[in-house]
């Protein structure tokens, strides 16, 4: 049976897999937090860059206006607006962001989209573009709408946070990009933020490189306790099979044998004539059933004492065990009552097979552990399947009637003459 000890093992190794397996997720867990007090912190950052962009221009609008109406020079709408898109130009243009934010404005021409919907008006990154038109038809490198996205989400709602694909500054490696778009209806102008994700990470270990290293230290602890911990368990488990494959052979060996004479069992019988009725049914391959008993056994056993009885049982099945082919099987069915199960046997050599298992017993001396010999004789009855047998019981009973008959004379054998006419 499975030790103790193996079972402890077993029980020790699914707790430590647990415990492993909830600290990876607790690690994840503490991971996406920090990952999203980085991201709700840097859309906050972003969304006041902007929103304070337009307080700004609103200020320097009203600025250039009250100057020149100080000094008693009028000025146009029109070159307010070209002395604040100057100014946001080199604004822009010089503002620097390490963590790959930028700021950009594009400017509506029609709010209805399509082809030229747009012109790109200020864009520090892509200045050599400044002046183009845009479409809300464009895809991205990922096949999404960003311009399309950005204008819906202007005109329903003023301002919006979006995602597109779009290479990285000085790169032609893909990233996913964070913005936040706002208009600023006076001027027609949709001024934009964006952040790639990935300088979301580089955020949340700025000046903390020892937390890189403790959450992969961490995880790289957690994975491999994991996948060590499966293995050990994978290898206990194929430790425990093989041991109830074994047990279950054991008891297989246990149930389908004799425990005194060590011939098969009466249960292990049952089932071999039930699968030999089966074959014939579908096959009319036949079967021998041979059954036998020793003669005057309970004088044996009140002469000599049931301890040389049970030496004549084991002897008579090793002596005809001896006698008999590999492929026929022995069976114990019960005190002194045995079978033989004889398949491919003909008709002819049936006479001559149960001659000799009636003369291997009678010329053997049977010997007590006291010296005191003995010699005994068996009586045979053969049969077969019949056409109409619907179950086990019709041959049975016809092999232990052609065992009477042979009991009526002792030390012989009868064959059943319906089987065999």
């Amino acid at each position: 049976m499975i030790s103790v000890q193996d079972r402890t093992l077993s029980r020790a190794a699914y707790l430590c897999l647990i415990c492993l397996f909830s600290l990876f997720l607790i690690q994840a867990a503490g991971t996406y937090a920090l990952y999203q007090n980085a991201l709700d912190f840097q859309k906050n950052y972003i969304q006041h860059t902007v929103d304070n962009l337009l307080l700004s221009i609103d200020a320097t609008r009203n600025t250039i206006i009250a100057s020149h109406e100080k000094r008693g020079q009028p000025i146009s709408e029109q070159e307010v607006h070209d002395v604040v898109e100057n100014l946001l130009r080199k604004t822009l243009y010089s503002a620097t962001n390490t963590d790959g934010t930028y700021l950009w404005i594009n400017e509506v021409i029609d709010y209805d989209g399509g082809n030229g919907y747009a012109r790109r008006l200020i864009h520090p990154n892509l200045r050599n573009t400044e002046g183009i038109l845009l479409s809300t038809e464009t895809p991205d490198a990922k096949g999404n709408y960003p311009y399309r996205t950005e204008l819906d989400g202007v005109c329903t709602q003023t301002s919006l946070f979006y995602s597109y694909y779009f290479k990285d500054l000085n790169s032609n490696e893909l990233s996913r990009k964070l913005t936040y778009a706002r208009l600023y209806p006076d001027y027609n102008w949709i001024i934009c933020m964006g952040i790639p994700y990935h300088s979301i990470w580089e955020y949340i270990f700025a000046g903390k490189p020892w937390l890189k290293w403790l959450i992969l230290f961490s995880y790289l602890f957690s994975i491999s306790g994991i996948i060590f911990t499966s293995f050990y368990l994978y290898r206990l488990y194929r430790r425990q099979r093989q041991s109830q494959n074994e047990e279950i052979k054991d008891l297989q060996l246990v149930i389908d044998h004799d425990a005194l004479t060590n011939a098969h069992s009466r249960r292990y019988g049952t089932q071999q004539l039930k699968q030999a009725l089966q074959t014939y049914q579908e096959t009319n391959q036949n079967i021998t059933l041979v059954m036998f008993d020793i003669d005057y056994f309970k004088k044996v056993n009140d002469t000599m004492g049931h301890d040389f009885g049970d030496k004549v049982l084991t002897d008579t099945v090793k002596i005809i065990s001896q006698n008999i082919r590999q492929h026929d099987s022995l069976i114990r069915w019960g005190g002194d009552e045995f079978i033989l199960l004889l398949p491919s046997l003909s008709q002819k050599a049936l006479p001559s097979y149960l001659h000799r298992l009636n003369a291997c017993i009678q010329e053997h001396a049977f010997v007590s552990t006291d010296k005191q010999s003995m010699t005994v004789s068996i009586s045979i009855g053969a049969a077969q399947f019949l056409p109409d047998d619907a179950s086990i019981d019709t041959l049975i009973k016809r092999a232990d009637k052609a065992l009477y008959k042979a009991k009526e004379i002792r030390n012989t054998y009868h064959i059943d003459e319906e089987s065999f006419h």
